[in-house]
């Protein structure tokens, strides 16, 4: 059974071209980017990625473009689209032959939110090759229970797993109740990453890490001092309330082009809206004050 690396795991964003169709040279500028940096592995067609305002036509060309960068950086993408079970083992399927190494099964897109773990099981059945879980927040948000963890997790074909509790206690029952199989748990939510590292999580995969892969590899390391995560910690924290302030995700393509990946800031997702040459420049003020990109030096400790 492969596995993926723990570590820092960037969800995709979406870029679209002027014309709001998708950005293909775009899709190519953000994974060169990240493997530059050495983010871990990315995450795409998540809900950063605006999954759910995209049709089936553009998951597929999305899936298919960052497929092409597989063998230079670790790739898990959601891909159960379709209103039934077999409809969406098509779709999963249709994923995977594209070259995708891990495809995610999200929670929400799931027919039901009963028995979720049947559903899953039986998914894996029809479907080839290793397989990932998304605790998808929207639109409904759907969480599984340590129990279900456990019987996923035993019938070993599940590797990744994208947690979205938002909280340490059940986040560390998942991570106690995956334990002795191939399923990692990785955490999204950044205000309580540095204790679910502490419980046992594989690594971050979040928002922050789009922009900041350096700060977050600091704050999951389990080599870097304490006050130095902590430090980290604190700056994404402050970095993450500016960026979101600004509309997400145009705030977090537009910090992208600072970094020198090549796309538009447009955005299909309603809270971006409010994102303008003002809020730019509020960003470019915060970049040269702050320094967000600029992992923590020992020196400032």
């Amino acid at each position: 059974m492969m596995s993926v690396p723990d570590g820092v795991w960037p969800i995709l964003l979406t870029p679209y071209t002027e014309h709001n169709q998708i950005d293909k040279p775009g899709i190519d500028s953000l994974l060169d980017f990240y493997k530059q940096v050495g983010v871990d592995g990315v995450l795409a067609l998540g809900q950063a990625s605006e999954v759910l305002l995209l049709n089936n036509d553009e998951r597929f060309l999305v899936a298919e473009c960052v497929a092409k960068h597989s063998q230079h950086l670790p790739i898990v993408t959601v891909g159960n689209f379709g209103d039934t079970l077999d409809e969406q083992a098509i779709s999963l399927n249709k994923v995977a032959a594209m070259g995708t190494p891990v495809v995610v099964i999200g929670l929400s897109l799931l027919p039901s939110a009963e028995a979720m773990d049947e559903q899953l099981l039986e998914l894996a059945a029809k479907v080839n090759g290793p397989l990932g879980i998304y605790e998808l927040p929207e639109p409904e948000h759907r969480l599984l229970t340590p129990e279900q963890v456990t019987r996923i997790g035993q019938s070993g074909r599940f590797i990744f797993m994208k947690d979205t509790c938002r909280q340490v206690e059940p986040f560390s029952a998942k991570v106690k109740a995956a334990a002795g199989t191939p399923l990692k748990l990785f955490q999204a939510n950044l205000k309580v990453l540095p204790p679910s590292m502490d419980v046992g999580g594989c690594g971050f995969c979040g928002w922050m890490p789009i922009v900041a892969p350096e700060l977050c590899e600091q704050v999951v390391s389990r080599t870097v001092p304490t006050d130095i995560r902590q430090k980290a910690h604190d700056k994404l924290m402050d970095f993450q309330a500016a960026m979101v302030a600004q509309g997400f995700p145009s705030s977090g393509k537009y910090l992208l082009t600072k970094r020198g990946v090549k796309i538009e800031t447009s955005s299909r997702a309603a809270a971006a809206q409010i994102f303008s040459a003002e809020g730019a420049k509020i960003l470019d003020d915060y970049i040269e004050t702050h320094r967000p990109f600029e992992a923590v030096s020992l020196s400032a400790v």
